[in-house]
């Protein structure tokens, strides 16, 4: 077995135990307490960077206006798109990932991939319910790629790719959001599995790495055997998660897919609306707002009868 092999061994085992433990479970082995109220201040501290809504704040202190009385009135990517145009909406899509990215991936660097995953909800909760705003805030869509990129990379690249083919088809961003948030789940496991339990194993069987290494801990372990074990061990919450978040992200477009099926939706386009197209499917958005409302509240009453 060559070097070069055996420390890609020793590299992949590395990176998968820092994924699933982090840096501090070990050195705060010993500090149970420390290390989770580290992780809950760490989760905390992914709520309040989420409610830092780059809509929001680049409406009001760039353009001097709110974009959430505009359009849709949804502090967002593709409303920032239709008002301010594709520079604002760039830069608000960016922001938006990079929290999320920055709140995933340094608590999966320090805590592992459990609290990574709670740190990723809190961010995306913050988003859309933002406590510097009111609690209004955008539908969580970029925070969840940003969640989903730092997780689980190869899921992002057929997402975005099946994101991308049902936008330039529909025209519908909204389209494209709900299906491939929906998705996300049975795609995260395929791929998972498959890498774990075919692709990887193979890999070290042909090149004869079916040995003990060395590992972060000091521990020793045979290669094919921890593929196969963590495979176990994350997928379940993995899945879990991702249910969640596509319930989650399908009813915070309730109102889009009603407009969808009604025939009533905008499409996306990178051009900029008029003021006067703006401010006429402001007021079609607001009555149809208004309408869910209404709904909701009808059947809560159904409810309590």
């Amino acid at each position: 077995m060559s070097l070069s092999l055996y420390s890609f061994a020793n590299l992949l085992y590395d990176y998968e135990y820092i994924k699933l433990n982090g840096l501090l479970r070990e050195v705060l082995a010993d500090k149970a307490l420390v290390f989770y109220l580290g992780a809950f201040l760490w989760i905390l501290l992914s709520y309040i960077l989420g409610a830092l809504n780059f809509a929001i704040l680049l409406s009001k202190h760039v353009y001097h206006d709110d974009i959430r009385g505009h359009g849709s009135g949804n502090a967002g990517f593709t409303n920032m798109n239709r008002v301010f145009g594709k520079r604002a909406a760039g830069l608000v899509i960016i922001g938006d990932v990079l929290k999320t990215v920055i709140a995933v991936g340094g608590s999966m660097l320090l805590f592992g991939s459990s609290i990574a995953m709670a740190a990723g909800l809190a961010c995306i909760l913050g988003h859309c319910f933002p406590c510097f705003y009111g609690f209004k805030g955008g539908k969580g869509v970029a925070a969840t790629a940003g969640m989903v990129l730092i997780l689980d990379p190869l899921s992002f690249v057929v997402l975005f790719s099946l994101f991308a083919l049902i936008v330039l088809a529909s025209k519908y961003v909204s389209l494209g959001s709900v299906m491939t948030i929906i998705l996300y789940p049975l795609i995260n496991r395929r791929i998972y599995d498959f890498l774990h339990a075919e692709v990887l194993p193979g890999y070290f069987i042909r090149h004869g790495l079916y040995t003990e290494v060395t590992t972060l801990n000091g521990a020793v372990t045979d290669v094919p055997d921890f593929v196969s074990t963590l495979s176990h061990t994350t997928s379940v919450t993995t899945l879990l998660v991702g249910i969640f978040l596509a319930v989650f992200v399908v009813y915070m477009h309730r109102a889009n897919i009603r407009r969808i099926m009604r025939g009533e939706e905008s499409r996306f386009s990178f051009h900029r609306k008029a003021a006067a197209e703006v401010a006429a499917t402001a007021e079609e958005n607001k009555k149809s707002r208004h309408r869910i409302d209404e709904l909701d509240e009808e059947l809560k009453d159904e409810d309590k009868k």
